[in-house]
Order: structure tokens, then sequence, then C-alpha cells
């Protein structure tokens, strides 16, 4: 899940509803309302709003419960099929909709995608008035121009995890407080045409690296956070689902900022 509901994740609210959300029975559910086209959150709407009628004035309690239920998809191979489906009830008026049944990607696939991003970013930058490249939605989420400062600097991160991976023994790799980070480096005040320039080189330098792994290093591990051991395949995943779940904020953005959404690619 996106960096900035870390904190979030980690009070009794988060704890709680992370509970009710992430179980085996609710995916069963959430499959079940993808096959017919309806959002996943939909399918907890109803035992959300009676037993946390707290979150009703809480945005980011409610952004919280999307992107969960967004992150169980994934887990199980779903892939976004609607990011905005109409969902009847209070708490939730959208939800995303996840393919009918999961699909497993190929790694020559997952690199299209992680290569076609910077395009993707830079397009709804086209579209969006200057003036509205530093608006928030309510909650947490990031503005236009954070979000482009935030890809670019994760790619860095994940540049340099790849390389630990590809030639050192069970490398040590830490996660990174994306919302600490956007501080840090004060984002709000940074140059958008700067940020998207150096996010498409850096990505064209991490697909060429990724691009350029034999199909045996794959299988090496890095130690993550000193406590699981994630492949090379898995650390290639959780960049794409890392994108995707920029991507659906995005399209959350635009929607909250009154910009059209962009068709989606095929």
């Amino acid at each position: 899940m996106h960096s900035r509901f870390d904190r979030f994740r980690s009070t009794p609210l988060g704890r709680q509803l992370e509970a009710l959300i992430d179980s085996p029975e609710r995916y069963i559910e959430f499959a079940a309302l993808s096959r017919v086209g309806v959002a996943a959150i939909a399918a907890v709407q109803d035992e959300i709003g009676s037993k946390f009628p707290e979150i009703a004035n809480d945005a980011t309690a409610r952004q919280f419960c999307g992107a969960m239920s967004a992150e169980i998809m994934r887990r199980h191979g779903h892939e976004l099929v609607q990011a905005r489906g109409r969902v009847a009830g209070p708490l939730f008026s959208y939800g995303a909709v996840f393919s009918p049944a999961p699909k497993i990607l190929s790694f020559e696939h997952m690199l299209l995608e992680l290569a076609a991003m910077p395009g993707r970013l830079a397009g709804i930058v086209a579209r969006t008035p200057a003036a509205l490249w530093g608006r928030r939605e309510e909650g947490t989420g990031f503005s236009l121009l954070e979000h482009a400062c935030h890809l670019r600097d994760l790619d860095e991160v994940y540049r340099e995890r790849v390389r630990a991976v590809a030639t050192l023994p069970l490398p040590l790799l830490a996660s990174v407080d994306g919302s600490a980070l956007a501080v840090a480096r004060d984002y709000p005040h940074q140059d958008m045409e700067a940020a998207l320039a150096a996010f498409r080189c850096g990505r064209e330098a991490l697909c060429a690296d990724l691009a350029a792994l034999a199909p045996e290093q794959l299988s090496r591990c890095g130690l993550r956070d000193g406590v699981r051991r994630q492949t090379l395949a898995e650390l290639v995943g959780e960049m794409l689902d890392h994108d995707r779940t920029h991507a659906l904020e995005l399209d959350e953005l635009l929607a909250a900022i009154g910009v059209p959404p962009c068709a989606r690619p095929d």
C-alpha cells in the first residue's frame, strides 16, 4: 500500500479497518463482485458504515479503505478495469472495479507497463492547467506535482534495490516513508517539468537495468525490512503495483480537481 497510509495504518482505527477488510473471506466477496463489474469496496461498505460511523467525516480513513481493498485485489493478480465505478451508498460514491479473474503477467509485459508510466504521467500533466498542479484532494492524497516528485524519487530507491539484489548476497531492503520524503525534499516547491524529465530518464535507466537481468537472477533475494525475503521477480511486481497505485490515485485526483479523466490504455 502507498506509504502515505503507513502512519494511519498504525493507528488503532487503521488497524481495526485493516482487520475488517483484509481477510481470506473478504477476497472471495471482492472477487465475486468483480465478476459482475461492481467495485470491490461495495462488499464491505455496509459493515464499515455500521461499525465505524466516525469515518463518515474522515476522508483519510475512507481513502484507506479503498486502498486496502485495491491492494487485496492486486495481491491476488486482478487488474484494474475501471477506476471509478459507481457505488450505491453514503460512505463511498465510487470504487475501483477489477478484472473478473486474476491475470498472470509475463516479465516482458511488466517491463512494458513500467516503461509506459512516464508518458502516462506526462499526458496527465499536459492536460491539467498549471494552476492545479499543486492542488490536493481532501485527505492525505498527493498533488499532481507531489506524485511526479514521488515517482521520480522512488525510482532511485528501486534502482538501488535491483542492483543490490542482483549483485549482493541477501542485501537489506529498507522501506521508505514516502510522506516523510515529500516533506524533507519540499515537493510542493519543486519544478514540475524538471521532475517529469528526471522521472523519464530514471525510469529508462531502471528499465534498462531490468531488461539486462538474466532469468536466473530473478530468483535472487533481498531481505525486506530485515524479516521477509523478496525475490527480484517480486520486487519488479512491487514496482508495477506501485505504479498502478499511483495511476489509480491520479484518476481520483483528476476527478477531485475537476479535470476530465484520460482514456485508459487497452
